[in-house]
């Protein structure tokens, strides 16, 4: 299963959790398991059916381009990098 880390400021989204592990074996594949189990979670990270462009997503510290058909490996860390903004 991927270890999913979660950003502080979506915790709440998913009951309090630093890290969530789910199964997939495709970026795709983990971003739907993840709606499964935290709805909430998943309208933040898609919108129209596609991985929103302002989340940025590193599997194993590597920064992914967001496709689904990314491969994810057995044991991948995964961590969602929320826009940050100001000036």
């Amino acid at each position: 299963m991927a270890k999913v880390h979660i950003p502080a400021h979506w915790r709440a989204l998913v009951d309090g959790r630093t890290t969530v592990e789910v199964s997939g074996r495709s970026l795709g594949a983990v971003i739907d398991a993840l709606g499964e189990a935290y709805p909430a979670l998943h309208r933040v990270l898609v919108h129209e059916g596609a991985l929103r462009g302002e989340v940025a997503i590193a599997i194993d510290s590597v920064i992914t381009e967001n496709d689904p058909l990314e491969p994810v490996g057995e044991h991948a860390e995964i961590f969602l990098v929320p826009a940050i903004a100001g000036g």
